[in-house]
This record gives structure tokens, C-alpha cells and sequence, in this order.
């Protein structure tokens, strides 16, 4: 073989080598991206649930040392934790959060502790881990379900909400950590969210926080609870307009919905840079639903016949702030700045609840 041949066939050769390393280097990033996805598809649920917040009784009656956001830390065994762990003596007082039904009771005692599940009306389960299972006094593991469960509960049996379901202990593997309640509240799906929030807001009754309050409603479709609609001429959770300066929301349910002024859409939203124009025509198909009202949290409001000041709540729900200090420790030392005068033509897209009487506290 001469000189000119071999070249080509190393050349060909080196090409092909290339081609292969190429080839396997292509596979090795793919898998360095399956395996970035397949972790975030398992935190998903955990990222997601973080910001949905549920009206509940605090679980516990009594003393608690202390409880914060654990939700999401790691556990060993690559696990996450899915749940908020509140700190309590033993035999401390459990109480359900809501109304519902108990739909776990384990007789024997499961490797993870005793543990109590109740399903509310909606679906959501909420569910209570490291139940006592001590002798009272003691730490002999002896105690069995008659120092676990209230004697008035079995599974499948109603529960109101604030009623006795058992008692704080150290069962399963919290032996070593020290007694407390691992609370966790699953979406009808069975999908974990983060308690946190839920829990802050039940544990200060009377006392309203403006982040709780803004995270209940992410969107407008939120605050208002619309639900979807076959057949809707606009696009759900979209801003829109026509030939004029009029920004409308698209709701769930297929109808626009008017923002009053402006301060009510800033509210909502930082900029226009996501309005769609469509034609008129094409606005005039779709039917009104109603004016956007404040969304929670964000602002204050007063009316200029009423001296009383109001925080917004989810659903346009308008609650008086009884005390300058209380405005003060939800918004601090400039706390009137937020307030916002509201026309008496718009007072009646709210409702008036409850006042605020407590301080908030971190």
C-alpha cells in the first residue's frame, strides 16, 4: 500500500474514532439531563405545594416549644422531609385541624410511630406522625393505642375540627430526637405541600399576615375561585385589550374582569408587558364577570365616609385593623403608607369580615 493510501485510510479512521467519541459524549450529557429532570420531576411536588396554604385549627392545644419551615430538608436515604415537626412535651394535647373523617388508625404500631390521618370534605389529607406510644412517665414503648388515640375516635369516624385525636410522643424512629408532632398536609392526589404557612397562620388566631394572605392567591382566578369552562373565547389567567387603554382580565370561566384603577392592577401586577390586544369584536364576544378587587395582603384600604381601615383578604374579604400597632406589625413603622383610599362605587365588590385583634408575631 503506498504513502497517499494509508493516509486516507488513517484519516478515515480517525474521522470514524471521532464520530464515536462524539457519539458517547452526546449519551453522557443526555444522561447528565435525564438525570437533572428526573430529580426535579421528584422534587415537583414538594417546589409546588410550597406556597398553598388551608384554613385549619392549629393541631396541638396546649404549650409547643417551637415549630419552623422544614419542609423540603433532606433525610437520609436521599428522602426529603414532607412535613413541619412541632416540638411538645409528651401527652401534650393533639387536636384535628379540620372536619373530616379518620381515614388511618394503625392498631400496631407501624415502624414509623403511631400515626392519625384525616381527609376533609375537599379531599385534602392531613396527617400526624410519632404519636405517643409510651407509658406515661415513662419511655418504655409500652404504652400502646390507649396512651396513642383519643378513645372517641376509630377510623373511618367523623372528627370536628379542635377535637381531641391523641397525644404528642416519640414513636417510630423519633425515639432520638425528642417528642413532637411531624404534621403534613397531602393535596387530594396524595401529593405533599408545605404546612408552614397553614400552621403560622392557625398558631396566631385573630392576626392576619399579609405574605400568608398574598400566597393564598397567586392569581385573580384564585381569589375570585373560578373554575374552568368549556367553550371560553380567551385564554384563562391572560391579560387582554382591545383597540382602547382597558386591560381586562380573562378568568376561568371564560369571562373578562374590569380592573377598577390602576393601584388594583399594580396590585397585581408589575407592568402591561404581558397584555394580548385583540380585535373589539372579538372583546365584545366575551361576557363581563365582575371587577378585580385588591389582591390579599398587597395593600390597605380605607373609604373616605368610614375612618376604619381594612386589610384584604382572599375573595375581596375587607377586615379591620382595630389598632395602630397592630397596622405597625404587619407592615411596619411606615404602615400607613400602604393604605389606598377606595371609592364608595367599588366598596361593594368586597365583603366585611372578621376584624384583626392580635399583633402579628414572627
Amino acid at each position: 500500500m503506498n504513502l497517499i493510501a494509508q493516509l486516507k485510510k488513517g484519516l478515515v479512521l480517525k474521522i470514524k474514532i471521532n464520530k464515536i467519541y462524539k457519539f458517547f459524549g452526546i449519551i453522557k450529557y443526555m444522561k447528565k439531563i435525564i438525570l437533572a429532570i428526573s430529580i426535579c420531576t421528584i422534587l415537583l411536588p414538594l417546589q409546588l405545594g410550597a406556597e398553598e396554604i388551608r384554613q385549619i385549627v392549629f393541631p396541638m392545644q396546649g404549650v409547643y416549644t417551637t415549630f419552623s419551615d422544614d419542609y423540603g430538608d433532606p433525610r437520609s436515604g436521599g428522602r426529603v422531609h414532607e412535613g413541619v415537626d412541632i416540638m411538645a412535651k409528651k401527652m401534650t394535647p393533639l387536636v384535628s385541624a379540620v372536619d373530616g373523617r379518620v381515614t388511618s388508625l394503625p392498631q400496631e404500631e407501624p415502624s414509623w410511630g403511631y400515626t392519625i390521618y384525616i381527609q376533609d370534605s375537599d379531599g385534602y389529607s392531613y396527617r400526624y406522625y410519632h404519636i405517643n406510644n409510651d407509658t406515661p412517665g415513662t419511655d418504655d414503648g409500652l404504652g400502646g393505642t390507649v396512651y396513642a388515640f383519643a378513645p372517641t375516635i376509630t377510623r373511618g369516624s367523623p372528627v370536628q375540627a379542635g377535637q381531641l385525636i391523641g397525644w404528642v410522643g416519640d414513636s417510630g424512629n423519633a425515639e432520638n430526637v425528642g417528642s413532637h408532632l411531624h404534621f403534613e398536609i397531602h393535596l387530594p392526589n396524595g401529593d405533599p405541600i408545605n404546612p408552614y404557612e397553614s400552621l403560622l397562620a392557625a398558631a396566631h388566631p385573630g392576626s392576619f399576615n399579609p405574605e400568608t394572605a398574598r400566597l393564598s392567591a397567586q392569581t385573580i382566578n384564585e381569589d375570585k375561585s373560578l373554575v374552568g369552562t368549556t367553550g371560553a373565547t380567551c385564554t384563562s389567567n391572560t391579560l387582554i385589550k382591545g383597540s382602547s387603554t382597558a386591560v381586562y382580565y380573562c378568568g376561568a370561566n371564560g369571562k373578562r374582569y374590569v380592573f377598577p384603577n390602576q393601584k388594583i392592577y399594580t396590585s397585581w401586577y408589575a407592568d402591561f408587558k404581558n397584555v394580548i390586544t385583540i380585535t373589539d369584536e372579538q372583546l365584545a364576544r366575551i361576557n363581563l364577570g365582575g371587577n378585580v378587587t385588591y389582591r390579599p395582603g398587597v395593600r390597605m384600604v380605607k373609604v373616605q365616609t368610614d375612618p376604619r381601615i381594612y386589610v384584604v383578604d382572599k375573595g375581596g374579604v375587607l377586615r379591620y385593623v382595630t389598632t395602630p400597632e397592630i397596622g405597625q406589625s404587619m407592615y411596619g413603622s411606615k404602615w400607613s403608607t400602604y393604605i389606598d383610599d377606595l371609592s364608595e362605587a367599588f366598596f361593594v365588590n368586597y365583603t366585611v369580615g372578621e376584624p384583626i385583634t392580635a399583633l402579628l408575631t414572627s
